[in-house]
């Protein structure tokens, strides 16, 4: 699922220290750079002013940089600081949704009045036992993906946040900035294939936004989604009923299983992916989930991933601001470990060819391997 704040959630803006604030704002910037000073002189480390139009992070400070991330994982361990940074960024993307023509309320209260307990219960594996890491507050959410508000919310999410995402600048406000990210990946990642696939797996589905999408690129092509959360998969069967035609089969199924080990059979797909998935994992499972690609990929097959660009001098601008990267580390636990990972490395390590990489957003990169 894409962060509920993959972009500075004041403004619109990664550069929103230097913009007009709200009471509020004021309030959270003063709060946040107080108990970061505390924080990193508590570490012995280095500590220099709030970032400014002449007083910004060098990017040729990763020490002082490892220490404001680490004091930001202690702040986040605050409860009360944790609350108040995640409720805010929550309400931000809300307002964001309601601004680009997705108003959350009603669309919430129509999706609750559905019987998602049946849902549920169609859906779930009982004895799954769920990662350690999976266990995390996400996206401002207390529970992470293990709710139904997570699940009833993540299409709207996605929306909003996305709605920016082709503007450098962050100025403009696209309603169809997701459908077009997709498309872009999409685009990208047909450009590099040698054949269509016919038999694909779709990891980290989450309520099925990136499995649909795949279907209506490669419509007669079989698409497994698999995810973790049984209340994401619930909805992704709910849109699955709504999205078939009577008297025909859907080709796609939704599957509650974990990305490392999915229990498909091996050798069987043409193509492995995986949308907005790898900033969520700490990389020991990253690497594990490239292995069960190759695990369930014949040979010759795909892996290709869209995810957010490191490297992309958008994204390093937002990690070397501490109040933005506030902001994401929020809703992200494990962003730290995917900037500073070299995917690249570790799938050629586990059986691919070294991968081909295409921006598909000033943000993001689609990524493409074939099982050697």
């Amino acid at each position: 699922m894409a962060a509920l704040v993959s972009h500075a959630w004041f403004t619109g803006r990664s550069d929103f220290p230097n913009a007009s604030k709200t009471p509020v704002q004021s309030q959270y910037t003063a709060l946040l750079w107080r108990r970061l000073v505390a924080e990193c002189r508590a570490s012995g480390g280095p500590v220099q002013g709030p970032p400014s139009a002449g007083n910004t992070l060098s990017t040729n400070l990763p020490s002082t940089m490892d220490l404001i991330s680490g004091a930001l994982n202690n702040l986040f361990s605050y409860k009360p600081f944790f609350r108040f940074a995640t409720g805010t960024a929550r309400n931000m993307i809300v307002k964001r949704g309601t601004e680009i023509g997705y108003p959350w309320a009603p669309e919430l209260a129509t999706l609750r009045l559905h019987n998602w307990e049946a849902e549920l219960h169609a859906v779930e594996t009982k004895d799954l036992e769920y990662p350690h890491y999976y266990m995390k507050p996400f996206h401002a959410y207390e529970q992470g993906n293990l709710s139904w508000e997570a699940a009833l919310e993540a299409e709207l999410a996605a929306k909003a946040v996305h709605a920016n995402v082709f503007d450098p600048e962050r100025k403009i406000l696209d309603p169809e900035g997701d459908s077009k990210l997709r498309d872009s990946y999409h685009d990208t990642m047909c450009a590099m294939l040698k054949r269509a696939p016919t038999a694909i797996v779709d990891i980290g589905c989450a309520t099925g936004l990136s499995t649909f999408r795949l279907h209506q690129v490669f419509p007669n092509a079989e698409i497994v989604g698999v995810d973790l959360s049984p209340f994401f998969l619930s909805v992704a069967n709910f849109r699955l009923k709504n999205n078939g035609v009577e008297g025909r089969s859907f080709p796609v199924n939704f599957l509650h299983a974990a990305g490392e080990y999915t229990g498909l059979q091996a050798g069987s797909f043409d193509l492995v992916s995986l949308s907005l998935v790898c900033h969520e994992l700490p990389r020991s499972a990253t690497k594990q989930i490239v292995e069960e690609a190759n695990r369930l990929l014949k040979i010759g097959g795909v892996l290709a991933i869209m995810e957010m660009n490191p490297y992309s001098p958008h994204v390093q601008r937002m990690v070397n601001n501490v109040f933005a990267f506030t902001a994401f580390k929020s809703t992200e636990p494990y962003f730290d470990d995917y900037r500073t990972f070299q995917i690249e490395k570790a799938i050629q390590e586990r059986g691919f060819t070294f991968p081909q990489q295409v921006e598909c957003s000033p943000r993001h990169r689609t990524i493409v391997a074939f099982k050697r």
